[in-house]
């Protein structure tokens, strides 16, 4: 069922949603430092060819970006590090679970130019275009929790 006004009243406000960006980043850099180094330890000799310039340094950075927010928040269904610290998740805008489709527009949308500063706008770009928000995670499940509650009420059969 559809909760998109239960959306409306549980998403993360701007302060919770820069922690999370916070924490991921941090994550995310460390996660590329260490992928760099293992790369350098692997192939010492094509390391310096390889990353002497900023493209090869950014492709890397961009595919694990995008692998990093798609792997951890599709099997997460929705949390990412910050996330799950800042007891966040992602939902469709409608209230349902995203799928793993919108999972991957939201990590692609993520290495679009000036997307954090997308935030200053209104909604980021990866929202945006994916059609998905972040709510409060305890909040939004207990409300879809109470309605569904409700909506079943008369609606079991008396044997």
């Amino acid at each position: 069922m559809h909760q998109d006004y239960i959306v409306g009243e549980h998403k993360a406000d701007k302060g919770k949603r820069f922690l999370n960006y916070l924490i991921d980043i941090i994550f995310l850099f460390t996660l590329i430092i260490f992928i760099l180094v293992i790369l350098y330890l692997i192939i010492p000799n094509t390391y310096d060819s390889l990353f002497d310039n900023d493209l090869s340094i950014n492709l890397v950075s961009y595919a694990v970006t995008i692998l990093y927010y798609f792997l951890i928040e599709t099997t997460t269904k929705g949390c990412s590090i910050g996330k799950f610290i800042s007891d966040t998740k992602v939902v469709r805008i409608d209230g349902s679970e995203p799928t793993t489709k919108d999972y991957f527009v939201r990590s692609i949308c993520r290495i679009i130019p000036f997307e954090p500063l997308s935030f200053l706008f209104g909604a980021g770009f990866h929202d945006t275009i994916s059609k998905t928000t972040v709510v409060n995670k305890k909040a939004f499940e207990a409300d879809l929790l109470q309605k569904d509650n409700i909506e079943s009420i008369g609606t079991t059969e008396i044997e």
